[in-house]
């Protein structure tokens, strides 16, 4: 349960750090779609890192019911 809390921890680091960079990104000349890309990026990254950490958590669980 400890390990949950720490990766939402980091998720929400990663997703902070993505909406700074993607503020720096649509200041520097106005254009709104840099702030989307910048955005969209870091939105999928976080949606990827959630579907592998989901497969592992599957794989883990079947293992689980096997080995009992």
């Amino acid at each position: 349960m400890r390990s949950n809390r720490i990766i939402l921890l980091i998720a929400a680091g990663v997703l902070a750090w993505g909406v700074y960079q993607a503020w720096g990104a649509y200041r520097l000349n106005h254009n709104p779609w840099r702030f989307v890309m910048v955005l969209g990026c870091t939105l999928a990254f976080l949606g990827f890192w959630a579907a592998m950490l989901a497969a592992r958590q599957r794989r883990l669980d079947r293992e689980r019911r096997q080995g009992e």
